[in-house]
């Protein structure tokens, strides 16, 4: 098997997910355009989940309510409840554990973030292959499986004119795939891709049928491909990517769209090489690539462009860190120390009531407590961070060390009533 072909991947990411947790909730928002607004009430709030039907109507993320009301009228709202005088997002963690658990006994996952898990099917798929014993796959197990690169347009719709509806399109493409697959060869990576693909129908399914909720997936050989994949076919749908249709598909793929590449990395690379799209890449050597980015970037860049990565899925079902945090622009802006203190509380008993939580459920213990800051309009994403021990689990004593942490960034004096933070350099 050649390099890069080794395993099979997939990416499930839950399909608007906030907002269909809310039509789980409440069943008379299903197939109505809705949105889930943030708790702060100024212009209504903000949006942070916007279902498919009002995607149409031009409603994004990041969109006031008002705003969003003004293009669709017939927008249903639902909002994020509040506790400690912020958001509580538990329903969500708590639907996100229902998937979890459910997507657990198909193969090893690593949960990526709140409504997204990589899964890697390598073991399930030779298990299955030996079960299968050369007999062929047919379409009815891939009922909502895109093939990238396929249907070969110039051979298919441009011979049939008929052939313009895009699920005409998905079976004709499918159909090609599924005839080019040698069943008898379970070393063929086609073969296992596709192996892997009937699994990720019977995950989702399974999934939709044990929470209500639906979700997208892409399986590929490895992970940055298998995130690309998911986001091609939204949603309810998955989209294999196989190493064949990489270099066609990296053609017109923004360096930016793939996976480590959308900060300052990809940014650097595209203003550095004079480059829009990450198949350009595959112009300059390895050796070129390392004079620019270093040795072990130039490599993985090398490689990634001819859609080859070698990061593993590592098993983990659980978030590694619990956090909260809030933003405090504006007006709304902390002036004495007084505020910060009530804050530092306020956050420090949501993260007592949810470490203790997640203790006496996943019988684990915090050990490490780290407080950052960030101010509005600074362009150092990474702020101030700074941590102590977490000897027990007791807001008081939460709050009270964050705030030694963090009280020398006060300019104002830490003898004085006042707040005016600065952040030292770093």
């Amino acid at each position: 098997m050649s390099r890069g072909r080794e395993r099979v991947v997939a990416l499930v990411d839950m399909d608007c997910f906030f907002a269909q947790v809310e039509q789980r909730r409440e069943p008379r928002l299903r197939g109505q355009p809705c949105a889930v607004v943030q708790y702060d009430a100024w212009r209504g709030g903000g949006i942070i989940a916007v279902s498919y039907e009002a995607r149409a109507f031009g409603i994004s993320r990041g969109m006031r309510a008002d705003e969003a009301q003004k293009r669709c009228p017939q927008l249903v709202l639902a909002r994020v409840p509040e506790a400690y005088g912020k958001a509580d997002l538990s329903r969500y963690r708590e639907a996100s554990v229902e998937v979890m658990k459910v997507m657990s006994r198909f193969a090893v996952i690593e949960r990526a973030s709140i409504d997204e898990a990589y899964m890697d099917l390598t073991s399930a798929v030779q298990e299955r292959l030996k079960k299968m014993q050369g007999r062929p796959i047919l379409a009815e197990r891939l009922p909502t499986t895109y093939i990238q690169g396929l249907p070969n347009v110039s051979t298919t719709a441009a011979k049939n004119k008929s052939v313009d509806c895009k699920e005409n399109l998905r079976q004709c493409g499918l159909h090609q795939w599924l005839e080019s697959l040698p069943f008898a060869d379970i070393s063929c990576p086609e073969l296992q891709l596709t192996v892997g693909a009937v699994i990720v129908e019977e995950m989702r399914a399974a999934v939709e049928a044990v929470t209500g909720l639906r979700c997208s997936a892409g399986i590929s050989h490895n992970k940055a491909l298998a995130k690309l994949a998911c986001g091609l076919n939204k949603p309810n749908r998955q989209t294999l990517v196989s190493q064949g249709s990489v270099s066609q598909l990296f053609s017109h793929m923004p360096i930016s769209s793939i996976r480590h590449l959308g900060g300052k990395l990809g940014a650097s690379i595209a203003d550095v090489l004079g480059v829009e799209y990450m198949g350009q890449l595959t112009l300059f050597s390895e050796s070129q690539l390392q004079t620019r980015f270093g040795d072990k970037t130039g490599s993985w860049l090398y490689d990634l462009c001819r859609g080859i990565e070698q990061e593993p899925v590592k098993p983990r079902q659980l978030p590694k860190s619990i956090g909260c945090s809030k933003n405090f622009p504006g007006k709304a802006a902390l002036t004495t120390q007084k505020q910060v203190q009530h804050w530092l509380l306020q956050m420090a008993l949501e993260l007592e009531e949810r470490l203790s939580k997640d203790r006496d459920q996943n019988c684990r213990v915090a050990k490490q407590l780290t407080v950052s800051i960030r101010m509005l309009g600074d362009q150092r994403a990474s702020g101030l961070s700074r941590c102590c021990a977490l000897p027990r689990y007791d807001a008081h004593k939460i709050s009270s060390d964050a705030f030694m942490i963090i009280r020398n960034c006060n300019v104002a004096g830490a003898q004085q009533a006042a707040w005016h933070c600065c952040l030292p350099d770093q």
